[in-house]
């Protein structure tokens, strides 16, 4: 069934229209298993590709409260169709409504560890870092904030302040990424660090040491703007300074150099 699954994602990427229902009745014939638990088994897989940070089929919403043993199922798929770790060249946002993005609250507070996940959903995790990946990915980097830039465009037009908008800056656009921000907007009064994912509001990202810099010397200003779901409905969450207030802030890596 997962194998069907990702047949499905490849004929999706390549523009092929899914009869899903078709599919459903088929799986439902050779596995004797009612249409409906299909589909919720094929929803568990885009869960598990939504904590990956990969897009998931359109329609087949992720549903979570899966076995390890899926889990596995999907490691052994990606092993044979690596291309789904990466995104296409021409990355493009979805939305869930003809609006655009949504701006939404950021996430509520855990009360557990965000480590304390299933063994072998963990292990798939560090075996495919969806932060690593997003970091790597400039297309879909750019993508994001290219959203964003628009999003903010016409928020301000909107709030009849277009002689802000004209004013608006988008600095990463020329690869100016010392100045520890994406794009300036509201005039001087917002600095926003673009962070882009198809995964969940709680996927992994990473932020540098000139990230955290800056935001902490700019804290009415600055602000890293979480985009998930990107492809599957793209909405956003804003997380103000400290930052260690609204996020788990991890050191991942250390600058070395012989003595």
């Amino acid at each position: 069934m997962v194998a069907h699954y990702f047949l499905m994602l490849e004929r999706e990427r390549a523009g092929d229209k899914i009869n899903k229902a078709e599919l459903y009745r088929r799986l439902a014939r050779e596995v004797r298993r009612s249409e409906k638990s299909i589909e919720w088994k094929l929803r568990n897989v885009s869960a598990v590709l939504e904590e990956l940070g990969i897009a998931w089929i359109p329609g087949l919403l992720p549903a979570h409260n899966y076995q390890d043993s899926l889990v596995q199922s999907v490691e052994v798929q990606l092993g044979k169709h690596p291309k789904m770790l990466t995104d296409p060249v021409s990355v493009k946002p979805r939305f869930a409504s003809a609006e655009g993005p949504v701006l939404v609250p950021p996430p509520a507070f855990l009360n557990s560890d965000p480590q304390d996940r299933q063994p072998a959903l963990r292990r798939l995790l560090g075996k495919y870092d969806p932060a690593a990946r997003d970091d790597f990915n400039r297309s879909l980097g750019r993508a994001g904030e290219e959203m964003v830039f628009k999003f903010e465009y016409d928020r301000l037009c909107q709030a009849g302040r277009s002689d802000l908008a004209k004013e608006m800056d988008w600095p990463a656009d020329r690869g100016e990424d010392h100045r520890g921000f994406d794009i300036r907007s509201n005039g001087e009064e917002r600095l926003l660090e673009i962070k882009t994912t198809n995964g969940h509001a709680r996927t992994r990202f990473w932020l540098s040491r000139n990230q955290v810099d800056t935001a902490a010397q700019n804290p009415a200003a600055y602000r890293v703007r979480r985009v998930f779901h990107f492809q599957n409905g793209a909405e956003m969450f804003d997380i103000k300074p400290p930052l260690d207030g609204g996020l788990w802030l991890i050191p991942d890596k250390y600058a070395a150099e012989p003595r």
